[in-house]
């Protein structure tokens, strides 16, 4: 019989081992172009204070498996819920031009928190990327989301990624609420994915990665699990 990792909601103490976790996940030759060469040290160490952050906020879940003799964290999902589901307010309506000024603002202070050394125009292209692939998918619809999933190297291959994202499906199921994720086209968890029961439902693709130092195109495809009854 495998080891029994117990998952729980993460608390503000686990956000360095998080971060520690998403810095080791962080591999991928498209990564890397965004970032450069990553120093999963110092990159755990800068993103621990906004994991901490986010972790305080209503509609932020860090769901992480714990080894059952250490505690320690071996593996981690981050989740946006819907704003409603946790402090039982809806969303506010805003008019198109204020969400545009608000959305302008929170680019550039995202940008400008990005490291000096990164990729800032392939990253915030590929951001804004995302977000319309998000909204052509989702519309106005409530969703779970998945942001961030990372297990730690010695520990994958025991099913801890399917027990993550299989916590969230009874309660989208109460709610009749989707669940979306979205991923490299050619990320290997695909599999994982569709045999969990999401269905693509578009992509977006980063045409002439060679503007940006690289080679080739990068793709992503979104991916929804509906409600069961």
């Amino acid at each position: 019989m495998g080891v029994k990792y117990p998952l729980g909601e993460a608390t503000s103490s686990d956000a360095h081992a998080i971060a520690t976790l998403f810095a080791l996940s962080w591999t991928s030759p498209f990564t890397q172009l965004q970032f450069g060469k990553i120093n999963p040290p110092s990159l755990a160490k800068a993103m621990a204070p906004r994991i901490v952050d986010q972790i305080r906020k209503p509609h932020c879940l860090f769901i992480v498996a714990r080894h059952p003799e250490t505690d320690e964290v071996v593996s981690v999902a981050q989740w946006s819920a819907p704003i409603s589901s946790k402090n039982g307010e809806g969303n506010k309506k805003e008019m198109a031009g204020e969400k545009e000024e608000r959305q302008r603002l929170e680019d550039e202070g995202y940008r400008q928190r990005l490291p000096e050394n990164s990729n800032k125009d392939l990253i915030m292209e590929f951001t804004v990327s995302l977000r319309k692939l998000r909204n052509e998918v989702l519309g106005e619809r409530e969703h779970y989301r998945l942001e961030n999933l990372a297990t730690h190297p010695n520990y994958r291959g025991q099913g801890l990624a399917s027990h993550l994202i299989e916590w969230v499906f009874p309660q989208a199921d109460i709610k009749g609420v989707i669940v979306y994720l979205d991923t490299a086209s050619d990320n290997s968890a695909m599999r994982l994915y569709k045999r969990l029961g999401f269905q693509e439902a578009g992509s977006q693709t980063i045409d002439e990665l060679s503007r940006f130092g690289g080679e080739g195109s990068e793709t992503h495809v979104a991916l929804i699990r509906y409600p069961q009854n």
